[in-house]
């Protein structure tokens, strides 16, 4: 109440009191330090006097450095520290703006005065700014998000997938162009020959007469009974063989733009309205929600094993058929496995070869020349990757083989890049089944089972969707691939990035390889 009552006779509020009560907190505190203090230093004045010739010079020293030590002051509470770091963090970022401002000053000056070649940061930044807002607009990316939240992968991920929208149609149009002109030479080339042919087949008529009048190996000889006047005259025929070609010239070229515009065949492409009949519709929803239910039942079952310590080893393998007995085991290589598969093969075909070039402009119109598009398994495209990229050369080198051989890291340090670890897999699959013919699945398979083990399903399904000779030869336009760049399937799989698995890689082939070696 006398705090309460000398604060309203100050002038002050109620609200002030807890204030003022830590200020005569801190004042008695620094009192009582300051009288501690002073009771030091009479104290080794008392020792000084007291003391020989010999210790009064030491003593004095050490008076000396106590009292320019300064009085220690009361310990400061947590709220003090807090407040005490508020403040001097507040200091750093005025101080490191204001040398921010003076840098910029000093190379500004620096620029105009002609001793600073380079444009100041300050300007360089403001126009990489700019240019970066500009490129964001046009290639209409989604960076809701802060992107410091986001990885430098994330980030790359989501440019390529903005740069794909806008290329990829330009390169189906460039495709298109090459593919007419294509067939305009064919089609020339097939007009010289059928001229080529009417012409010999002119001269082979001129000379029937010779031919034909001859018998027992030219010993004699009749003459012809052909009336002089059925004979055609040379001017008009070749009148007529130029107005027929002419015509049929015409007709094939409307048939050509006829059929690209109204049925989008073309040579080398195949025919969209084959797609529908052999697919019922091209809505890739129910894909992804198949690859997302199985996602999250592998991520659920792994979870649930690592909780449990589980690790499958080849001891547990054996003791069930086939290691089948093993949920997670199952659930990756018929549920995650197939549900990738499914989806990877929406809109892949392998390259027609059986179409002729010279039916190609009339090709939508003549059912009879019609095939079926050539399915394509997924697997066939690692495959094709690992051939493109040179994987048997690679793996095979004398130094991977040699480290092989003594387990010594062949690369020196440096962490294998996805790509070399995709190719090693890659030929590491095709070693083990291809000598035991086993199926597309069963290598998919145990290709999924290995990137799970190591922790790098999406980074190798990522380096087939960036290779874009693969994705412009094996995919439609319309299919998801080539739509979204497979991203959303992509953020899906990277659920199971940070799970560990142990899963059996060459369970198709175990039991035929225990059989070999029993033999």
């Amino acid at each position: 109440e006398e705090e309460n009552e000398a604060a309203a006779a100050a002038g002050g509020s109620p609200q002030s009191v807890p204030r003022l009560r830590a200020e005569r907190c801190r004042l008695q505190g620094a009192l009582l330090a300051l009288a501690s203090h002073f009771a030091q230093v009479q104290f080794r004045l008392r020792q000084v006097a007291r003391a020989g010739p010999g210790e009064q010079q030491r003593l004095l020293r050490e008076l000396e450095e106590f009292a320019f030590r300064g009085c220690p002051g009361p310990a400061p509470d947590e709220q003090e520290k807090q407040e005490q770091s508020e403040i001097q963090k507040e200091k750093q970022r005025e101080l490191i703006l204001q040398l921010k401002t003076q840098l910029d000053d000093l190379e500004t000056f620096a620029y105009q005065e002609g001793s600073y070649d380079s444009l100041p940061q300050s300007v360089v930044m403001e126009r990489q700014r700019m240019i970066i807002n500009e490129l964001i607009k046009k290639l209409d990316m989604d960076l809701s998000e802060d992107i410091a939240t986001l990885s430098p992968e994330e980030l790359r991920q989501r440019v390529d997938a903005a740069i794909a929208q806008i290329v990829n149609p330009a390169r189906v149009k460039e495709q298109l162009v090459e593919q007419l002109k294509t067939q305009i030479r064919d089609l020339e080339m097939f007009i010289s020959f059928i001229q080529d042919e009417v012409g010999s087949s002119g001269k082979a008529e001129d000379g029937d007469c010779e031919c034909g009048s001859r018998k027992d190996g030219g010993s004699s000889s009749k003459p012809s009974t052909q009336p002089a006047g059925s004979r055609v005259n040379p001017e008009d025929a070749r009148k007529l063989r130029e107005t027929g070609l002419h015509l049929m010239r015409r007709m094939l070229a409307v048939l050509q733009i006829f059929a690209v515009s109204q049925f989008g065949c073309a040579a080398g492409q195949i025919p969209r309205t084959l797609w529908q009949k052999d697919q019922a519709s091209k809505d890739y929803s129910p894909l992804i929600k198949k690859l997302e239910l199985s996602v999250e039942r592998v991520r659920q079952l792994a979870t649930k094993h690592q909780q449990q310590d589980h690790v499958i080893s080849p001891t547990d393998l054996q003791d069930t058929p086939l290691g089948g007995r093993d949920e997670l085991t199952l659930a990756v290589r018929k549920e995650l496995t197939i549900a990738l598969r499914d989806l990877m093969a929406h809109g892949l075909h392998a390259p027609s070869q059986g179409m002729s070039l010279v039916l190609a402009p009339i090709a939508c119109l003549l059912p009879t020349f019609t095939t079926s598009p050539q399915t394509m398994h997924p697997w066939e495209l690692f495959v094709k990757y690992y051939n493109a990229k040179n994987g048997q050369a690679f793996v095979e080198s004398p130094a991977r083989k040699l480290s092989q051989s003594f387990a010594l890291p062949v690369t020196g340090g440096v962490p294998v890049t996805p790509k070399q670890s995709l190719l090693t897999a890659i030929h590491t699959v095709l070693t083990e089944h291809d000598p035991f013919k086993r199926s597309a699945d069963s290598e998919l398979k145990a290709l999924v089972c290995m990137a799970l083990n190591e922790q790098r399903l999406v980074s190798w399904v990522n380096l087939i969707c960036k290779s874009g000779a693969l994705v412009q030869s094996h995919y439609q336009p319309w299919s998801y691939m080539a739509n979204t760049g497979f991203e959303s399937a992509l953020n899906v799989l990277s659920r199971l990035s940070n799970l560990k698995f142990n899963l059996p890689v060459d369970l198709a082939v175990r039991q035929l390889k225990n059989i070999k070696d029993a033999f």
